[in-house]
Formats: C-alpha cells, structure tokens, sequence
C-alpha cells in the first residue's frame, strides 16, 4: 500500500530526521548527508526509542542516540564496540519512498 506521508520533501534536509508516523503506524524519514531520502520503522527495535526524537543522521547511517545502533539506508542495524568493531544488531523495518511533486510516498 502506498500512502502519501503529510511530510513534504522540502521539510527533510540533508541530516535531519522527521516525525512521518500514519494511521497509528510509527515512521520516520531521513534524508542522508548526500540527499538520498530513506523511511523507515519510527523506533528503535532495541528500546523502542522513538527515532524522530532520539536519531541522528551520522553519514549514510541513522543512529539511535539512547544506545548507539546504526541503521543503514536498508535497515541493515549495528553498533560500533568500544575496539571499533561493527557487530550485527536488529534490523529496522525499511520501507520503500519516493519524492513526487513535493511530497514523500511510502509503501509500507
């Protein structure tokens, strides 16, 4: 199903992070340091950590900021250890989007 988010393009910079949650559905989106607009489950699967509120765009990454995992643009989930190893964490649910005249389309 696809669903027009009530986000528009212009509302996600590069580096930011928005609220884009739809019918009860938790969702965020984020637009990379190099433009790519990424959308996705709207909280951690670790805590549940809402990611609107606690995520951060570090490069190609979001990362949740309560405990430092990293999602990739495909949900792909890690953390970085303290000898700077990358260990697999829970993937986020990612969802497809596209930019249409101004405005975010998801399929969820």
């Amino acid at each position: 199903m696809s669903v027009r988010l009530h986000v528009a393009c212009a509302e996600v910079a590069p580096g930011t992070v928005v609220d884009g949650s739809i019918d009860g559905r938790f969702v965020v989106v984020w637009r990379t340091l190099d433009g790519v607009l990424v959308a996705g489950e709207g909280r951690c699967p670790h805590q549940w950590s809402p990611l609107d509120r606690e995520g951060l765009v570090d490069g190609e990454e979001l990362v949740c900021v309560a405990h430092g995992w990293r999602f990739a643009t495909d949900g792909t989930g890690t953390k970085v250890n303290v000898k700077g190893r990358r260990d697999p964490k829970a993937d986020l649910t990612s969802y497809p989007c596209r930019e249409v005249e101004g405005q975010i389309w998801v399929d969820l």
